[in-house]
């Protein structure tokens, strides 16, 4: 029960939308795997949130993502981290809203340019010091970068013959009032529990 109410609040602390009831909200998976091999390994595992009118072209654009959030495993060059849009210094950059996005419809997704979609800089952390280069495949950690010392940089192969982009089947994102619903499951459970231990 513990580890179900650590969930709920997690997803409301992520994931927090301002969205009208009738909003269909839908959340992808996303994970990267392969592109850093030459740099110890790494991965990255993400999750982001919209509206399912705005998938029914096949492609979530990164304007339209409400919420997001990338666990870095960490490599030889850049220790793990996980950033979310409920950082303070959280953002998308991208240069053409357009051209910019995720396939969610079966359609591989690729790096580079190579599949017509610009996958965007995501960043994160308490003053934006992790960034994530998803077109480019840039891993960076700007830690210690001020006032002295360097950043540190992960940089995955593009051509990487091993390298894939998985995008999950899409999962009905429950409304806050539900969530919180689920919360309030969650916490009378523990109440009984801890009652049982007494």
């Amino acid at each position: 029960m513990k580890h179900f109410a650590f969930a709920a609040a997690t997803a409301i602390g992520v994931f927090a939308i301002a969205a009208p009831a009738n909003a269909a909200l839908f959340s992808w998976d996303v994970e990267f795997t392969g592109w850093w091999e030459e740099e110890g390994g790494g991965s990255l595992f993400g999750s982001f949130i919209a509206d399912e009118s705005d998938a029914s072209d096949g492609v979530v654009a990164l304007d339209e993502i409400r919420s997001w959030m990338w666990d870095w495993s960490g490599n030889d060059s850049v220790s793990a981290f996980s950033i979310s849009s409920s950082d303070d210094g959280a953002e998308i950059q991208f240069a053409d809203a357009a051209s910019s996005g995720f396939f969610v419809d079966g359609t591989a997704n690729q790096p580079g340019s190579f599949d017509g979609l610009e996958q965007g800089v995501f960043a994160g952390g308490s003053e934006g010091e992790f960034v994530l280069d998803l077109e480019f495949l840039i891993v960076e950690d700007n830690t210690n970068a001020f006032p002295s010392g360097e950043s540190a940089f992960s940089i995955g192969n593009v051509d990487s013959e091993s390298g894939s982009i998985a995008v999950s089947e899409p999962t009905a994102v429950p409304e806050p009032a539900t969530i919180l619903g689920l919360l309030a499951v969650a916490g009378l459970g523990g109440m009984t529990l801890k009652r049982q231990q007494q």
